[in-house]
């Protein structure tokens, strides 16, 4: 039975959306059947719940560039929440499920730069978070943040080790005064705040798994031992953790 290239996961409960073939799927926790969710939008990329599981918004192309949409989880028509022409990815919601979280670098004077935005599923104008340069985001208790600056897959450039790696940056406790987490020689992608630690991808003992740490960034552990293909787009419902490697 053919196999399809499954990208982009993400977890609610018991529920896992994910991309192939640029539309999005819908399927258990415990395998079957898959059921297709999207026909009309076209590169679909980065799902994610919401935090109640109501809604899933994700990245498209309809008209050319890339924007932002939501849908209901379950299937049905998809909205058009941005009109930025800019290059974009959702990052999950807010806490309370008020509002997505993307990065984009629209009006950025170069394309890697990136900051994160927040938009109502209902619609409306986005609004720029002060957070600086990011392109990931996690919440954890506390209020406490951790922001990914120049992430991008570690598998995009395998062992790169130059200047512009990916690293994490962490408030611990909502204070408004961020850390560097780690000082791993590896590019750092993917954080996740689950329970009392921090999970991220890196890949700086060869192959990308996924480690963790404290939000002091002490005692990093590794949990997964690919040694063929890089662990890519770890993401999580907060209790739970789905990534995807190979084909």
């Amino acid at each position: 039975m053919p196999q399809g290239y499954i990208r982009f996961p993400d977890i609610h409960q018991d529920r896992i959306v994910f991309v192939s073939e640029d539309d999005l799927w819908l399927i258990t926790d415990t395998g079957g059947r898959a059921e297709r969710l999207t026909a009309a939008v076209d590169e679909i990329s980065h799902p994610h719940f919401s935090p109640d599981g109501q809604l899933l918004a994700f990245v498209g192309q309809e008209e050319g560039p890339n924007e932002i949409y939501v849908m209901p989880a379950l299937g049905g028509p998809a909205q058009r929440l941005t009109y930025q022409a800019a290059d974009c990815r959702v990052l999950g919601w807010t806490p309370t499920g008020d509002e997505i979280l993307y990065s984009s670098n629209a009006g950025q004077y170069i394309n890697r730069f990136h900051v994160i935005y927040a938009i109502s599923p209902d619609g409306g104008q986005p609004r720029q978070l002060p957070l600086g340069m990011a392109n990931a985001i996690s919440y954890g208790p506390e209020g406490g943040i951790v922001l990914g600056r120049n992430i991008n897959e570690p598998a995009r450039w395998k062992r790169y080790r130059g200047g512009t790696v990916g690293h994490l940056w962490c408030d611990a406790h909502g204070s408004g005064h961020f850390q560097r987490l780690l000082h791993l020689k590896g590019n750092l992608a993917s954080p996740c705040w689950v329970g009392d630690r921090i999970y991220f991808l890196s890949d700086h003992e060869g192959i990308a798994n996924i480690y963790s740490c404290t939000p002091q960034g002490e005692n990093v552990r590794r949990h997964t031992n690919l040694q063929d293909f890089y662990a890519r787009n770890l993401s999580s419902d907060g209790k739970r953790m789905v990534f995807h490697a190979g084909a």
